[in-house]
């Protein structure tokens, strides 16, 4: 069963504001609560996909039936045991080792969503 980890990076998203990057390097800007603007990257991202809340409501309801104690309520989490990197490994049919592979979930206050399978850990910059 998926599972939400904490991730390394502590942050309270309002709202995602851009997403931009290509050759497997992306930039995610946003402004948190405290008005502060950042960047996450990702650089390594072997697959990205991005929906509204809406679209994750039963996987969600998932998630919260598995919560680990200690679980700091953030806008970004690391999935354990995830199905989108084994569906991912199906896809890819064996040409990427998928062992290494990290699947991070971003969330904000407004409803966005954003997934991304990456071997790096992401690196946070503030902007403002």
């Amino acid at each position: 069963m998926e599972c939400l980890k904490n991730c390394s990076i502590i942050i309270d998203i309002e709202i995602i504001e851009n997403i931009s990057g290509a050759n497997r390097y992306f930039e995610i800007v946003f402004l948190a609560k405290d008005k502060t603007k950042s960047k996450i990257i990702f650089d390594c991202v072997w697959d990205m996909r991005y929906s509204i809340e809406n679209g994750c409501i039963d996987r969600f309801c998932q998630f919260r039936k598995c919560l680990p104690e200690g679980l700091i309520d953030n806008s970004i989490y690391i999935v354990e045991n995830s199905e989108y990197i084994k569906y991912f490994g199906n896809q890819v049919s064996g040409t990427y080792p998928i062992d290494e592979i990290k699947d991070y979930i971003m969330v904000d206050a407004v409803d966005a969503v954003l997934e991304i399978l990456t071997i790096k850990e992401p690196v946070l910059e503030r902007l403002t």
